[in-house]
């Protein structure tokens, strides 16, 4: 047994938090008699205790001084959190803040040493030579998480366990109690582990000294396969609070269902202005409107109106501590878990028509090339006209619906100055760099039963831009506002792509007979390459691997910029109903709009803010920045954990949807290509599955990382990204959300549709 593994035992035979607590708060330090002595410890945990003194100090966390030992505060040693989200998604979470906000560290799965999801570990970080990315190894498991798992369950001649459907932990779970008696073979149930695997950490190779033990806290349903249990499911794998509190619903229900006379006090009062709201068909939560005049000399006055969220939650409130644990609304096709309880998300808070709603409001004068020359953010109340579908403001800009103009003819300028400004808007974004890939996004369509009848491919029109364009406007003129007044705020933060992966996706697309500059990477650069591929056979493929190349887009205290949208400063302030950061970001405006600052007026194409007088002025910090940072942290990683349960949700209706299709033939494309098989997205249905290398069986084929192809030794036949294919489905496994094909030769794929011709 190794020494790493002794000490993991024993641990758990004293309080090892006590231990390093003690020794944290001895700046002298401490022998292990002293410890003994103090924590008041057994003669045989005096000598695990020693022990581990000599495992810290290996490691790097204390520092010996004749018999006594030392704390030292190192970068490299790391007290933190396992969380893993899938398996191949591992993070360490330090409790340092300021290694938090340095960015994310990975850790790989056998440099987790025993160590699961929710636990509490030591750790050591490393820089790869690679991308000089942040790595961890956990060194020592100070305690275990409480890790629940979500499973199916079997009965056997004797006893009962559970298959774990949870990629994070990849173990059958020998039952305690007798809770598993009372239901039947294949329920799906929740279970709490009681009892951790030793051995081998994998599910096939070398054996398990001991199986893990858990019991069921909860029996789910019957059966994968019934309507909404895979929401649930979900729910629970992601850990994501669903169920408010009785005292958060209780501070939300008793805010008032209307806006009062008292309300109104200091807002700037717009409800005479014509206001729309533009959303999809089934939106309930309505965070944003839209005013918009064209001036006599040719400017255009925008306004962009959000829900004002932050008078309602205010800080260090249940409702606010809830809010903050949630980070984020999550939708899934037909349920969404709110950021705020309904009373507030599609009640007071939400901008519906014909009613007075408290708002948040950026009022922005235009010119005709998208430069924004003066501004000026208030609190302020609106009443909208109109709540508006993107499909209906389509019809009525394409005048695809006669009946539609005659209801809406009142309205109908507006719309069409609305299109006005968003090209301009467009163009302006495209001379600056901006990066727009247009992949296509999957909708499901559900039948009278619920069921899932197909998966299409989601409309973006010009009613989408529109939104997207006066969103992005808005954010990007409050985030100039903080940044302008250094008045720290949350920023929404896109880096430059590493130069590794940029150089691996200017190889990839050199194979396409691409040039993509690696030299000095640009927006400009990805902007260029995408409008290139438009409309050319491999532009999805090529499309995917360039989102591939980039990093992901995340919160911080500190203005960074924004790479893909080539913007300096960006934050985001227009949806604080459904995300966390926005919210913020009001409470941070909210302080400076009580100071008087709350406009810049232009001089050529600057904008200047205030006064000197009032720039010159000392402004006190609304929020702190170690706060702003650890705020920053947190929705970051909620946002991730919100995605990754959306996405999988996503996984498991279209492997569901496939199930029942095995044995059925589909055109695709290759959009991935490994030693072990390739990835075909479907063109009928945007479905991805995995064509296994085991199924080729007419050749051996060998991949060739450099043409991303796998080719047959003797036939020659090649397999590469963004070739046409023509595949069956040969098998789905729903609870993993997986889907494989076969390759049907383009003679047989043939003879099939001739077949199906006569």
């Amino acid at each position: 047994m190794s020494k790493r593994k002794q000490i993991n035992q024993t641990a758990a035979s004293y309080d090892l938090q006590a231990v390093l607590a003690a020794l944290r708060e001895a700046p002298e330090g401490l022998t292990a008699p002293d410890l003994a002595e103090e924590l008041d410890l057994t003669r045989a945990e005096q000598k695990a205790v020693a022990q581990l003194l000599n495992q810290l100090q290996g490691i790097g966390l204390l520092r010996r001084y004749g018999q006594s030992f030392r704390w030292v505060h190192s970068p490299r040693v790391q007290i933190g959190t396992i969380r893993q989200r899938r398996r191949k998604t591992i993070s360490f979470i330090p409790d340092d803040l300021q290694e938090r906000v340095r960015g994310r560290i990975r850790i790989d799965a056998e440099d987790l040493h025993g160590a699961f999801d929710g636990d509490r570990v030591i750790a050591t970080l490393a820089r790869t030579g690679r991308d000089r990315e942040r790595l961890a190894k956990v060194e020592l498991i100070l305690q275990r998480g409480a890790l629940k798992i979500i499973g199916r369950l079997h009965h056997g001649f004797r006893e009962s366990w559970v298959e774990s459907l949870d990629e994070k932990f990849p173990f059958d779970i020998e039952l305690e109690g007798r809770r598993a008696a009372e239901l039947d073979d294949g329920w799906i149930v929740l279970v709490e582990i009681t009892g951790y695997p030793s051995g081998s950490t994998k599910r096939s190779g070398l054996p398990h000294h001991r199986n893990p033990t858990g019991k069921i806290l909860e029996a789910l349903g019957a059966s994968s396969d019934e309507l909404g249990l895979d929401i649930q499911i979900v729910i629970h794998k992601h850990d994501l609070p669903h169920v408010f509190p009785d005292e958060v619903l209780a501070e939300a229900n008793a805010v008032s269902p209307v806006v009062t006379e008292e309300q109104l006090a200091g807002r700037l009062d717009l409800r005479d202005v014509p206001t729309v709201t533009i959303d999809g068909e089934t939106a309930r939560d309505f965070d944003d409107a839209i005013s918009l005049k064209k001036l006599d000399h040719g400017n255009f006055q925008l306004g962009v109106h959000i829900a004002d969220v932050s008078y309602y939650v205010r800080a260090d409130t249940p409702l606010d501590a809830e809010a903050r644990l949630r980070g984020t609304s999550v939708y899934f096709p037909e349920r969404a878990i709110p950021m705020l309880p309904e009373h507030l998300s599609n009640g007071i808070c939400s901008l519906n028509p014909q009613v007075d709603r408290l708002t948040m409001s950026a009022l922005m004068e235009v010119d005709g090339h998208g430069k924004v020359v003066r501004y000026e953010l208030r609190e302020s109340v609106i009443r909208s006209n109109e709540r508006m579908t993107y499909t209906d403001v389509n019809k009525l800009l394409t005048h695809a619906e006669p009946a539609l103009a005659m209801r809406y003819a009142d309205l109908l300028g507006l719309f069409k100055t609305m299109e006005e400004l968003a090209r301009i808007l467009i163009r302006m974004r495209e001379r600056r760099g901006a990066i727009d890939f247009n992949l296509p996004e999957s909708v499901f369509a559900f039948d009278d039963e619920g069921r899932i009848a197909g998966v299409l491919k989601a409309e973006r029109n010009i009613a989408h831009r529109i939104i997207e364009e006066f969103m992005l406007l808005a954010n990007e003129t409050v985030a100039g506002h903080f940044a302008r007044l250094k008045v720290p705020s949350l920023y929404r933060i896109h880096e430059e792509p590493s130069p590794q992966r940029a150089i691996e996706f200017a190889e990839l697309a050199a194979a396409f007979g691409y040039r993509f500059p690696v030299e000095q990477i640009t927006s400009h650069a990805y902007q260029q390459l995408s409008q290139q591929i438009s409309g050319k056979p491999e532009e999805r493929v090529l499309s995917y691997a360039m989102l591939r190349s980039l990093q992901r887009a995340r919160y911080t205290a500190q203005n960074l910029g924004h790479f893909g949208l080539a913007a300096p400063v960006y934050t985001h302030f227009t949806s604080p109903i459904r995300r966390y950061p926005d919210l913020i970001v009001h409470r941070v405006l909210r302080e400076l709009l009580k100071k008087g600052d709350r406009f810049s007026t232009g001089v050529g194409h600057e904008l200047t803010t205030q006064s000197a007088e009032t720039r010159n002025a000392p402004r006190s910090v609304p929020i702190p920045l170690p706060e702003l940072e650890l705020i920053a942290e947190e929705s970051s990683e909620r946002e991730r954990a919100a995605d990754a349960a959306e996405h999988e949700v996503d996984e498991w209706r279209k492997a569901r949807f496939m199930g029942e299709r095995v044995g059925e033939e589909f055109d695709g494309l290759i959009i991935n290509v490994r030693d072990f098989g390739f990835y075909v997205e479907l063109d009928e249905f945007y479905i991805e599955g995995m064509v296994p290398v085991g199924t080729l069986i007419d050749d051996y084929y060998q991949f060739d990382e450099r043409t991303h192809a796998l080719t047959g030794r003797h036939t020659k036949r090649r397999f590469r990204l963004g070739d046409r294919i023509r595949v069956r489905v040969d098998k789905v496994n729903v609870d993993r959300h997986l889907v494989d094909f076969s390759v049907l030769d383009a003679h047989e794929g043939k003879a099939r549709r001739r077949s199906k011709r006569h």
